[in-house]
């Protein structure tokens, strides 16, 4: 682990996970899995997530007890958002938005839950939230991180004197959005979209032609998740294909999130596109181990569940 220090921004939920028809609740959300997929390869990493007053404070506490620095949001007056997962005996899920889209919107990241301190770091992952908030949190986040000066270390990318921008996108919302959220890829460094919102997006299912147009709109650093295919990385050097090793998941839930997450660190710290590829991909292969979080907080040695961790449904 190195000294650089990354901010995972998104949500945090509630989730119900029904196995077997047993139901285990947990906590879950993408700022969750990309930070704990940091925490494999950075010793600084810092969660920005809204949370509702139902959360179990027990819950919380775990995702401290795994080094996580958590940063304080705005605070809420309503529930935290909650997810039904239903998981059939093939291996296949039924996802449940228990708490609607406009809940949602409200626990997602805007630019008035991030004070300046927060931002005292050398990279920022941005997962996946509402649209609204991704288009008001990128311009200002971007604004914000151009005048936030990092020490110079060797070992940066670029030997960038910037906090660097990681972005991730919700694939729901891409089709209809596709000007906006073009736009908003000149406030990122990386971009870091899976090959669905690649294809929607970019409008063509050749990827290395997705990945240029999105380099030619402002990022960097391209890379298409592409999931048991590996992914595609496209940077000033030109596209290549970084493999990986394919597993039978027990929950693919989450994979990308750490993917992004542990890329993120390791990129920060210092590796080039394509290692902090394999290590995003090594992260991804982690959480499909287990359902929901359960197989990355497995190892620091902490419960995933609300009852282990001493908390009651």
């Amino acid at each position: 682990m190195t000294d650089a220090s990354l901010l995972c921004i998104g949500n945090l939920t509630i989730d119900d996970l029904v196995v077997d028809g047993t139901t285990t609740t947990a906590l879950g959300g993408d700022a969750l899995f990309a930070a704990l997929a940091a925490r494999r390869v950075l010793a600084d990493v810092r969660m920005l997530a809204p949370v509702g007053t139902d959360l179990p404070a027990p819950l919380l506490q775990a995702v401290a007890g795994t080094g996580i620095r958590i940063e304080a949001a705005r605070p809420r007056d309503g529930a935290t958002v909650r997810n039904r997962v239903t998981y059939a005996a093939d291996g296949s899920r039924t996802w449940d938005l228990l708490s609607g889209e406009d809940a949602f919107d409200a626990m997602s990241v805007f630019p008035e839950d991030v004070v300046p301190e927060a931002l005292d770091v050398d990279g920022v992952l941005v997962s996946a939230m509402s649209l609204r908030s991704q288009l008001a949190l990128g311009p200002w986040l971007r604004e914000q991180t151009a005048r936030t000066a990092r020490p110079t270390h060797t070992e940066r990318p670029r030997d960038a004197d910037h906090t660097l921008v990681y972005l991730d996108l919700q694939e729901d919302y891409v089709l209809g959005n596709e000007r906006g959220l073009l736009d908003l890829l000149r406030t990122c460094d990386v971009f870091l979209p899976s090959e669905v919102e690649a294809v929607a997006l970019a409008g063509t299912t050749d990827l290395e032609l997705a990945a240029a147009r999105f380099r030619d709109a402002g990022p960097d650093v391209v890379v298409v998740k592409t999931a048991e295919r590996g992914c595609v990385v496209a940077t000033s050097r030109g596209t290549v294909t970084v493999p990986t090793v394919a597993v039978d998941p027990v929950d693919s839930t989450g994979a990308g999130d750490a993917f992004c997450g542990a890329f993120a660190a390791a990129h920060v710290a210092g590796a080039d596109p394509e290692d902090a590829a394999r290590h995003g991909a090594e992260a991804a292969r982690v959480a499909i181990g287990g359902h929901g979080v359960a197989a990355l907080l497995a190892e620091h040695g902490i419960a995933a569940s609300l009852a282990e961790a001493g908390g009651h449904r």
